[in-house]
């Protein structure tokens, strides 16, 4: 039995291949409807599973992030966020080779983003003053996400045009890993090399309800970027109008 599956017809490849599923249209695995029927001793939909998720947050601040951090991940953290020498230590302990590679691309990010540079300009010499004038935002937060496969790279991409950009603050918001209860090292390693101010232990839906509103630990941010899973997209949709998301 093949694990790939193989197209004899080309337009039945491309209508396959091609399309691009919305979050509404993503058919939700048995396992984590089961899931959700654990946590929530009932059966919701993701829509509304992020939607009382949320509430929570906005509500109960950080009390309801360390709940749902344990409700939904398992672990438990009292203090929320990671301290430099954590992430100090989780990069010290990553192999030569990886973060050199982790060097490599944040160089290479680094240098593309500083070339694509949109100056303020002005103009007097047309009756009046027009012109435009570009400012970066205050605060962005980036979702970085953990589990079995940490994305270092996606962090690299949304935090250095950040920081090239000239936002004054960067946060980052990534899940604990189940053996450990810590964010995973790479991701730690990858903030450290970003410039990043802040890394929160924190992921899912009250990650997202975090930075949208703000706790007594996590600071609400202007805008949302990063990836996730499809809480995590869910959230970002429902928050958005209170903070900015990407794409």
């Amino acid at each position: 039995m093949s694990l790939l599956r193989i197209w004899t017809d080309v337009a039945a490849a491309r209508e396959t291949l091609l399309r691009r599923l919305s979050a509404d249209e993503i058919e939700v695995p048995e396992r984590i409807k089961g899931g959700m029927r654990r946590i929530f001793g009932e059966e919701l939909s993701p829509e509304e599973a992020v939607r009382r998720i949320l509430a929570d947050v906005r509500s109960r601040g950080d009390a309801a992030v360390r709940e749902w951090t344990r409700r939904i991940d398992g672990t438990e953290r009292e203090r929320i966020e990671v301290s430099p020498d954590e992430i100090a230590a989780a990069k010290a302990s990553i192999a030569p080779d990886l973060l050199a590679a982790l060097e490599l691309a944040a160089s290479r990010i680094r240098a593309f983003h500083q070339r694509q540079h949109i100056p303020s300009w002005i103009d007097l010499e047309m009756g009046g003053t027009l012109g435009q004038i570009v400012r970066p935002l205050q605060r962005v937060g980036i979702y970085a996400p953990g589990g079995t496969a940490p994305l270092p790279s996606s962090l690299l991409m949304a935090a250095i045009p950040a920081r090239v950009a000239g936002v004054a603050e960067i946060v980052v918001a990534s899940p604990p890993e189940r053996a450990t209860g810590r964010v995973a090292p790479i991701t730690l390693a990858a903030a450290a090399l970003a410039g990043v101010d802040r890394v929160f232990c924190i992921g899912g839906a009250q990650a997202i309800g975090a930075l949208a509103y703000g706790t007594a630990s996590v600071p609400r941010v202007d805008k949302i970027c990063g990836p996730g899973n499809l809480f995590v997209t869910l959230a970002k949709r429902q928050v958005f109008g209170a903070v900015g998301i990407d794409g």
